[in-house]
């Protein structure tokens, strides 16, 4: 959640590394195009975007990190 908005090309992948020592989780606000269980510190989740458009997520731990992918 550290970049809260990033562009990327449609086929592009993403990934997400805990970094924290709390656990942490992915979700879509709406849908499920990103949906990772909960992630220890040093665990990673990665998905391949290959629709365009505006895709936000929020932790589910913690509802107030929240970010956006635009896929262009």
């Amino acid at each position: 959640f550290s970049h809260s908005e990033i562009q990327i090309k449609k086929g592009d992948t993403v990934v997400w590394t805990n970094r924290d020592s709390v656990e942490h989780s992915i979700a879509s606000d709406s849908g499920n195009e990103v949906n990772s269980k909960l992630l220890s510190n040093g665990e990673s989740y990665s998905h391949t975007f290959g629709n365009v458009g505006i895709f936000e997520y929020h932790c589910t731990v913690h509802l107030s990190m929240k970010g956006k992918i635009i896929v262009e």
